[in-house]
């Protein structure tokens, strides 16, 4: 690590670990060899999200000083690995800004860079799920919503074809510059796809077949994960395989039945696991790279259990969402997802991260 990325990371609190990862076996070869489903699952882990900061929107302290917030502490990615997981996902921002000229983000570069060394640290593989750049922002995911500058929202990369191109270029630089981090298990080219739901059905087909292209022929370990339209639905699944061909890897998030695992406050929902599939509807191969629930929701607990199991039984890698990010002014007012913070739920993921043997160590 340069020193400057080391200042950036001690400043984050991800410098120091003192956690020793336990020993494994260490793949030194092509990635793609993690993704397989053949024989099982080979990362279990959790997800973390982060975003850029707004100092007029966001204030001094709710994200940090920035520029990527909230923080995530050593203290946090400690606590993950020391449960048995090794897979730390990460959804953040792309290495190019959002608005033209398009200019590689040197903030961001260096955030990447130091979170794929702390991650290394302590024996935790990770991918990047790239979450906003050209043509969109962060403030995509929150489409209605009030609580944001309007200003701040953006999705016109599904209509504008010049934006398309600077995000192909911008996963392609990425794999270039970390493509072959040892801890780096994958690239996810864009986290939630969501044209079909803003007017742009059909958009995202050409669009990956485009971002593939542009990314063939760079010599990188880590290989590519695509994820369906419609925020990573199964059911889209079958479509992107014909569009991207056979080689990178199909990205699904699971939230099934969403009026469980979403649900507000007080609803007190109970999970029902007819409603829940009990096989995961998409071809080879497939990750579940997000799945999760409200802490709250009733009987979290046997979700979890329900749902890891689909997973196993497909031999999909899978990371729950989400963990702390161990910064108490963010995760006062958003933790809601956190399941780490439930103790049965975090005692069915150590039970199931058990099984983890391998780390980028």
């Amino acid at each position: 690590m340069t020193t400057r990325r080391a200042l950036l990371a001690a400043g984050a609190g991800l410098a120091v670990s003192g956690f020793a990862p336990p020993a494994g076996l260490r793949l030194t070869g092509d990635r793609r060899a993690l993704w397989t489903n053949s024989g099982g699952p080979r990362l279990r882990g959790a997800v973390f999200v982060q975003r850029r900061v707004y100092p007029e929107l966001d204030g001094p302290t709710f994200l940090g000083p920035g520029p990527i917030g909230q923080p995530i502490t050593g203290e946090a990615l400690d606590r993950l690995a020391e449960a048995g997981a090794n897979l730390a996902s990460w959804s953040g921002p792309g290495l190019f800004v959002e608005q033209a000229p398009f200019a590689l983000d040197a903030a961001v570069e260096d955030h990447v860079a130091g979170w794929l060394d702390a991650c290394r640290a302590r024996g935790l593989y990770t991918t990047l799920c790239l979450r906003s750049g050209p043509g969109r922002s962060a403030f995509a995911f929150h489409p209605g919503e009030t609580w944001y500058p309007r200003a701040l929202y953006d999705d016109s990369i599904w209509r504008e074809g010049e934006k398309q191109a600077a995000w192909a270029q911008m996963v392609a630089e990425t794999l270039r510059r970390f493509g072959d981090h040892p801890a780096l298990a994958g690239i996810k080219v864009m986290d939630e796809p969501n044209g079909a739901d803003v007017g742009a059905d059909g958009v995202w087909a050409g669009f990956a077949a485009r971002i593939r292209d542009a990314c063939d022929g760079i010599a990188a370990s880590a290989p590519l994960l695509f994820s369906p339209d419609r925020w990573g639905r199964a059911e889209r699944a079958a479509e992107l395989r014909t569009a991207i061909g056979a080689g990178p890897v199909i990205a699904v998030h699971d939230y099934s039945p969403f009026e469980y695992t979403h649900q507000t406050r007080g609803a007190r929902i109970r999970f029902d696991p007819a409603r829940s599939p009990a096989q995961i509807d998409a071809p080879d191969d497939v990750a579940v790279m997000e799945f999760g629930a409200v802490r709250a929701a009733p009987g979290l607990a046997d979700y979890l259990r329900h749902r890891i199991e689909a997973f196993e039984q497909a031999g999909a890698n899978w990371s729950v969402f989400r963990w702390t990010s161990g910064w108490a002014a963010y995760e006062a007012q958003e933790g809601g997802m956190a399941v780490s913070e439930h103790g049965e739920a975090l005692a069915v993921l150590r039970r199931a991260w058990a099984a983890n043997r391998l780390r980028p160590t």
